[in-house]
């Protein structure tokens, strides 16, 4: 069996130890996800986490623990990752819990959530990292056992023996299996026998979005916090001209309104926050709010006038994007033919859940939480405004 080393440095060994000392943990360094070949390492006190965005551990109870560096937003990655695993460590399901990465770009690489790229891009190193951890529990029980390794089989959390059943949990080997060099050419399951992955499985979080027992990023709470909500121009890239917020400021809880701003792709679109002691007196205070806006240069924003302006574009010359097979001829040649005009109106890219984050800044950091879709993008964001 061909095997990696690992190498440390006494600070990556300090940084380890209070992370796991009686448990199989791997991870895959997958910065540069072209690369779909990376090696992977066990993290044990003797090994580094730098740069591992993705991980299994296993505890000696037999608990599978899955971090997982991008974001569920009811995309079902937090169900479809722990099939990914489930199927090839030859464990249940409810064996396993999936956890949330905290926002770090330098440790995990890109964490933005989009483009189907939690699987798309990982698939494959999910497979291989879960039959690397299946294949060195193996490894660890021939050994006690005094067999090949191919005598032996995982099955449902257990490693049994096949020729007289003998069995042994994933528990009562990960601290052997921790110490072992890491394989690297380790076969991955015929897909024909797969019984978790590819099958339709009740979504584990279901129950907990339907009953209420569900934390999203509007139920954390900070002592002594402050809310607030933005007014924003009716019409989109509207500038604020004055601001009237004489009213606003005597509802009851209303702290401060302030004119505030964002770069949005290069677009700084504006709007008047609200602050107040509750998210109720803050949108009164907004409800009570007088803004004028300017939104000269802006008034083709509309969806009518976006759509006329298409119906005329498209009646001239065109550029073609792809081309595959002779459409003009077939439609030539075509002794029936169906027109159609279809069109949606622009709506906008916002979730159900109210977007939201909440901010702890002191004077040399600053702390989020949220429902954020780009962790490591609004780190440098913030970073730039704040000047951290």
């Amino acid at each position: 069996m061909e095997t990696t080393n690992t190498h440390i440095s006494r600070r990556n060994f300090i940084k380890v130890s209070g992370m796991t000392s009686a448990a199989l943990t791997l991870g895959i360094s997958w910065l540069n996800e072209a690369h779909a070949e990376d090696a992977i390492t066990a993290l044990t006190p003797e090994t580094q986490t730098i740069d591992l965005n993705a991980w299994i551990s296993i505890d000696t109870t037999g608990k599978v623990t899955i971090t997982n560096h991008r974001a569920e937003m009811g995309q079902g990655s937090f169900q479809s990752v722990p099939q990914i695993i489930a199927e090839e460590l030859e464990v249940s399901m409810d064996q396993i819990n999936i956890v949330f990465a905290q926002g770090n770009g330098r440790k995990y690489g890109s964490q933005v959530t989009g483009g189907s790229s939690t699987i798309r891009g990982s698939y494959q190193k999910l497979l291989k990292l879960s039959a690397t951890a299946r294949e060195m529990l193996k490894e660890v029980a021939a050994r006690k056992w005094n067999v090949d390794r191919w005598k032996c089989k995982a099955e449902n959390g257990f490693i049994i023996h096949s020729g007289n059943g003998q069995k042994l949990s994933y528990g009562e080997l990960v601290v052997e299996a921790s110490k072992l060099e890491v394989p690297t050419d380790v076969a991955l399951k015929d897909p024909k026998s797969y019984t978790i992955l590819r099958k339709p499985l009740p979504r584990k979080d279901t129950p907990d979005k339907t009953n209420g027992k569900a934390i999203f990023g509007l139920d954390k709470r900070l002592p002594g916090m402050l809310y607030a909500v933005i007014e924003r121009s009716p019409r989109f890239r509207g500038k604020v001209k004055s601001i009237d917020d004489a009213a606003a400021l005597k509802v009851p809880g209303v702290k401060q309104v302030l004119k505030v701003n964002r770069d949005v792709f290069g677009d700084m679109l504006e709007g008047v926050a609200v602050v107040a002691t509750s998210t109720w007196a803050a949108m009164q205070g907004r409800n009570a709010l007088k803004v004028t806006w300017d939104d000269s240069g802006f008034e083709y924003h509309n969806t009518e006038l976006l759509y006329n302006k298409m119906r005329e574009d498209v009646k001239g010359d065109m550029n073609s994007f792809r081309t595959k097979g002779n459409a003009a001829g077939a439609f030539t040649k075509a002794t029936k033919k169906v027109e159609a005009l279809y069109e949606t109106p622009y709506e906008s890219h916002s979730c159900m859940e109210p977007l939201n984050c909440i901010a702890n800044v002191t004077e040399d950091a600053c702390e989020i939480w949220g429902p954020i879709q780009g962790p490591d993008w609004i780190q440098g964001s913030l970073a730039q405004h704040l000047k951290l």
